[in-house]
This record gives structure tokens, C-alpha cells and sequence, in this order.
């Protein structure tokens, strides 16, 4: 048996999986550099790799090992618990599947009509819009992160909705937002765009402006 055919004993949590050597490394991360260095590991009576984690979602895991996808659960729990063990594992695109579906899930502005629509609610509610290129298909990038983690910690403060615009060759991806709050609207300073350290400090200081008011 070569070595990539190699069975091994994986016991995550006192549940033991079982899958080849080759499905281990095929993605870098902790699984990987496990199978591959001569770090030290744990093992149990049997001779299982022991894994102090949650058997919970392992076994997605190992799908999404085996294939380079897998279809998530709906439940926006199920996700994070998922992205979780992703960013245990070290397995970045996993990860990144999972904000990706994620932000599918929030509300997006799909025309202008949508837009007026969305506009016209601002006096009971606080809008936030946050535009976004229409990107390649390299997903959904890292520096988005904190973006899509405001966005869903403040969901039942605000209406949030993402609307995006075309995307041309060489043009950056320029994140924005606009606020508008009993028909006030604020906008995230050009200048500030291209730097996702501001992005959600320049708008937690615009919602305090507006609160205050």
C-alpha cells in the first residue's frame, strides 16, 4: 500500500474516524502538518491520533478534505460551529466557504427599485447599505471579515442590506457603506475606502453621531 493510500485512525473527542493519508494532506493545515512533520501527537489505547475537539462536524470536515467542497447545513449555528473547527484545523478554505455562505444570507439589493424601497423605511429604522464589487471568483476575501461579523453582531439594530456593482479588470475592491437615519444619510469617506482597518471604525463612530442626535 503506497503511502498516500495509508489508513489512518483519527480519534477526535472519543469518536474514531478513519480515512487516508492522502485526504489528510491534501489541504494545508494542522491535519497536514501532522502527517507530514515529526510533531509530537497524542495517541490513544488503540493507536488513534487523539484530537481534544467536538466529533460534532468532523465528519464534514473529512468530506470537504476528500472533494475540495461540501454543502453546508442551513443553520447559521451549524455554520459558525463549522468555521470554527475550520479555523482549528488551519483549513482556510473551509473557512472561507463558510463566511461566504454566510453573507449569502443576509439581505442583498438586487436593483435601483429595491434600493428606493429599502430607502424609503429609514424613519423607523436605521439602514445600513454596504456596497461591494461584484468580485471574480476568488471569493470572499479575508480582510472582509470583520465587514461580515459587524454586519451580523448588529442585524437587530440595523436594517442591513449589501449591494454590489460591477466590477471592471484593475479596479481594486473598494468596500463602502452608507447610513441613513430619519432621512440623514452619512457615507463612508472615499479616502478611507481602501483600507479595511477603517471600514467598520469610521461607521461605529457615524451610528454614535447619529444616535446622539
Amino acid at each position: 500500500m503506497s503511502s498516500g493510500n495509508q489508513i489512518v485512525k483519527l480519534d477526535i473527542g472519543g469518536t474514531v474516524f478513519k480515512t487516508s493519508k492522502s485526504t489528510l494532506t491534501r489541504f494545508d493545515g494542522m491535519l497536514k502538518v501532522m502527517m507530514e512533520t515529526d510533531i509530537p501527537v497524542t495517541k490513544d489505547e488503540s493507536g488513534a491520533i487523539f484530537i481534544d475537539r467536538s466529533p460534532k462536524h468532523f465528519e464534514l470536515i473529512l468530506n470537504f478534505m476528500r472533494d475540495g467542497d461540501v454543502e453546508l447545513p442551513d443553520s447559521e449555528k451549524e455554520i459558525k460551529e463549522i468555521q470554527k473547527e475550520a479555523d482549528f484545523y488551519l483549513l482556510h478554505d473551509l473557512a472561507e466557504l463558510c463566511q461566504e455562505t454566510s453573507l449569502k444570507k443576509l439581505r442583498h439589493i438586487k436593483s435601483d427599485d429595491e434600493w428606493f424601497d429599502v430607502i424609503a423605511i429609514i424613519n423607523l429604522q436605521p439602514v445600513l447599505i454596504i456596497n461591494h464589487p461584484e468580485e471574480p471568483s476568488d471569493g470572499f476575501r479575508e480582510c472582509h471579515t470583520d465587514i461580515l461579523r459587524f454586519a451580523k453582531n448588529n442585524e437587530h439594530n440595523l436594517n442591513i442590506y449589501f449591494k454590489s456593482y460591477k466590477w471592471i479588470e484593475g479596479m481594486g475592491s473598494d468596500w463602502s457603506w452608507d447610513l441613513y437615519k430619519n432621512f440623514k444619510r452619512l457615507s463612508m469617506p472615499y479616502e478611507t475606502q481602501r483600507d479595511f482597518n477603517l471600514f467598520v471604525s469610521t461607521l461605529e463612530k457615524s451610528i454614535e453621531e447619529l444616535d446622539s442626535e
